[in-house]
């Protein structure tokens, strides 16, 4: 039993705020040997609202944050929703031609990161960045000083509901980048409907949260507050290592953690390595791609002591859509291959795409969901919304059904996402790149499977004549345009890609070819 309170304020603000009020001295955050309370995460909270202020932003404006997990990011997220300012996360793996395509359709007012990552930025053409500030790297436009010099009085401003906290960036079949709107009460409906099923509820006084998602991700900055609102300490990994983690878990604490399967898979392979138990996992929630069934035995048999739960969602959705309890993940059970069940207040119906009529129950089609947690939209895409919000229901792009209990099982990606370690991957992106090539002629992107990341990219391309093009070739082409996770693993030049009539590749066609 635990005496830990479970909170969900319907404003996100509110959130540090109240836990400042009831435990001020308890530890809230633990990153790299410092120890922060709530009280301090609260005032702290508060000097960046007013370090915001400072520099004349308001409601509505956006500060783009370019970093890896670093503490300072809960002060600037807490500190914007405070005043109505939306924080930008940018994801610092992306090229930086990428990032800077994303920093101009953010209209950031300003814009803070590593200088490791910033640096980068200066060679790409056209880069015009607002007033920036440098995470700690002293001086005038060092972030954390400027936090360091504003006193910690709340700010007169009241938060509402329908006030945009995160804006996330995830891309769709175009491959170009949209900013997911998700509003102060889209986190409070999906907390909501958390706490109604028990999810991520501690079992004891010492349990403790480790988190090494990176922060502009969902399940980022939703692990992260869950473990807020559940009066856990929060353990704060800069980033994702799986040695750290083992040994992280060596401790007497009790852990609870969220990982996609391929951190799993790598840190049970660096425990088999340091011949070190991982004992201490007392819940390990995962999500983001499919878990295959031996890796989720072989997790079964390291982490004796822990509960599995699995989320399936995505940003548009604040990360929320269906859960697979731990008592559904027993062997021998049909529904241990499903996506679970869905949330409390989560409408999900399996239409046919072509017609937009419902499917029955066994048929696969596209999975179409209505929630009070589904996105406010995409940041200056009205069109893009419109596609995909449709009388109220969000169509995901995903084929799945659902069975005659009511467990969702997703079977692909109608929209041809390829999920590597997590990690989004868009073919038209890559293949709008490819066609500037002079000796690419025709060319299409699939995703293939592999035992490591559950998928990597491959190239098939027809050559224009002549052309002296081989597979490093077309790697290097790649290479500073686009992040390296992206990058093909495999490549194969054919004479002609299978299209029909209308002249849309058949990318079935494609996988059935070449899946091996």
């Amino acid at each position: 039993m635990t005496t830990r309170e479970i909170i969900n304020p319907p404003l996100m603000a509110d959130l540090i705020r109240y836990q400042a009020k009831e435990r001020p001295h308890e530890t809230a955050l633990l990153f790299e040997g410092e120890t922060f309370t709530y009280a301090e995460m609260n005032a702290r909270a508060s000097r960046a609202a007013q370090a915001f202020l400072s520099l004349r932003l308001g409601p509505g404006d956006r500060v783009a944050w370019l970093a890896r997990n670093v503490a300072t990011f809960w002060d600037a997220l807490f500190g914007a929703a405070k005043i109505g300012v939306v924080l930008t996360p940018i994801n610092w793996r992306l090229a930086p031609a990428e990032v800077v395509q994303i920093l101009d359709d953010a209209e950031a007012s300003i814009f803070v990161g590593e200088a490791m990552f910033i640096a980068p930025l200066k060679d790409v053409e056209g880069f015009a960045p607002p007033k920036t500030f440098v995470l700690k790297a002293g001086g005038e436009d060092c972030f954390d000083a400027l936090i360091d010099r504003q006193d910690a009085s709340e700010p007169d401003y009241t938060p509402t509901l329908d006030d945009i906290v995160v804006q996330l960036y995830t891309s769709g079949t175009t491959g170009l980048p949209k900013g997911v709107l998700l509003s102060n009460r889209c986190y409070y409906e999906v907390g909501e409907a958390g706490a109604a099923v028990g999810l991520i509820v501690p079992n004891s006084d010492d349990e403790t949260v480790l988190h090494a998602l990176p922060h502009f991700h969902i399940a980022g900055v939703n692990f992260g507050l869950m473990a807020i609102g559940r009066s856990m300490p929060l353990i704060q990994h800069r980033q994702f290592d799986p040695a750290a983690i083992v040994k992280e878990a060596q401790g007497e604490r009790p852990l609870n953690s969220f990982f996609v399967p391929v951190m799993i898979m790598m840190i049970i392979e660096a425990a088999k390595q340091m011949n070190a138990p991982l004992d201490s996992f007392v819940s390990v929630s995962y999500g983001a791609a499919p878990m295959p069934e031996a890796l989720l035995d072989a997790a079964i048999a390291a982490m004796p002591n822990a509960q599995f739960t699995q989320f399936y969602g995505m940003t548009e959705t604040t990360g929320g859509v269906t859960t697979l309890a731990h008592k559904n993940h027993a062997k021998g059970k049909k529904q241990r291959v499903s996506a679970g069940e869905p949330l409390p207040g989560c409408e999900i119906k399996i239409c046919d795409p072509a017609t937009g009529k419902e499917v029955e129950t066994g048929e696969t089609g596209e999975v179409v969901i209505k929630s009070s947690f589904v996105m406010d939209g995409y940041w200056n895409r009205p069109d893009a919304t419109a596609d995909v919000i449709r009388d109220g229901w969000y169509w995901s792009g995903d084929a799945g059904h659902m069975d005659e209990s009511g467990f969702l099982y997703v079977a692909d990606r109608i929209k041809d996402m390829i999920i590597s370690g997590g990690e989004n991957i868009y073919p038209a992106e890559l293949e709008n790149i490819l066609s500037a090539c002079p000796e690419i002629a025709d060319v299409a992107v699939i995703g293939v499977a592999n035992d490591k990341w559950g998928e990597v990219v491959k190239v098939i391309a027809v050559k224009r004549a002549g052309a002296q093009l081989n597979e490093a070739g077309v790697v290097d082409f790649l290479r500073d345009k686009i992040a390296s996770y992206k990058l093909p693993q495999y490549v194969t030049f054919i004479d002609m890609l299978p299209r029909n009539p209308s002249g849309k590749i058949l990318k079935t066609e494609l996988r059935k070819m070449h899946e091996g």
